[in-house]
């Protein structure tokens, strides 16, 4: 009967029959014997054993790099760069607090010397440039300094109209009324700005009592102000080449 299947026909029934088979081998018990193998230390691999031990530093001692300091390698003369001078324990806090700068966690203090010749900054915690006094403290108007002679604070400068300096050329007559008299108002012409930058044109002088009123301290800081504006653009101008009028 196999032989007058067709070959596919015949290939289906041996598929069919080792299926069967393997069904009845299964039912007798085939493979029901194979179980995990006992455990056995001595099959096992031992484990590993790792020893820790102590091991000096590979870079040897720091007195083996000293050439490397004595003798830095990018520098062109091979010599290690100066070293700035500490500040001097008794040096006094010759300096006028100009500014408080306070923002967020950033605390500086703008320090001017007395004739307004330099200034720095100095932050919270840091020392004044040539001095032992440290800056410990700020307030919106005040700073606070410790040094070798205790504790100072310094105010924070305001401008109040007095202690300008004098201009470098007399002032222009007053102007007189039509009776010959002087008029007792202040004259209204502008001083030039001075060459040197230093110059700094005031207003007349003060009144007899020492004091200036409200009016003239206006006037002075109007001049000031204008003074400053000519100067930084004759500045500016000289800067880039240009020909100052």
């Amino acid at each position: 009967m196999i032989d007058q299947l067709r070959p596919a026909g015949a290939l289906l029934a041996a598929l069919a029959a080792w299926s069967v088979g393997l069904l009845l081998l299964a039912l007798a018990g085939l493979g029901a014997r194979f179980a995990p193998h006992p455990d056995d230390p001595a099959v096992a691999p031992p484990m590993p054993r790792v020893e820790l031990a102590e091991v000096g530093s590979r870079l040897g001692p720091a007195s083996d790099y000293a050439e490397v300091g004595n003798r830095p390698l990018l520098n062109a003369d091979r010599r290690p760069a100066a070293v700035a001078a500490a500040g001097d324990s008794e040096a006094p806090l010759d300096w006028v607090l100009s500014g408080v700068l306070l923002a967020g966690e950033f605390k500086a203090a703008l320090l001017q010397s007395p004739d307004g010749s330099r200034s720095q900054r100095v932050r919270a915690g840091e020392l004044v440039e040539g001095t032992a006094w440290r800056l410990v403290a700020l307030e919106p108007r005040r700073a606070s300094f410790e040094g070798p002679q205790g504790r100072r604070e310094l105010d924070l400068r305001v401008f109040d109209g007095r202690g300008v300096a004098k201009p470098s050329a007399a002032p222009a007559s007053a102007p007189r009324a039509a009776d010959g008299r002087a008029s007792a108002g202040p004259a209204t012409t502008n001083p030039a700005p001075a060459a040197a930058p230093a110059a700094t044109p005031a207003p007349a002088a003060p009144a007899a009592e020492g004091e200036l009123s409200q009016e003239q301290q206006v006037e002075a800081i109007r001049r000031r102000i204008e003074a400053r504006r000519a100067q930084m653009r004759e500045d500016a101008a000289r800067r880039n080449g240009q020909k100052v009028e």
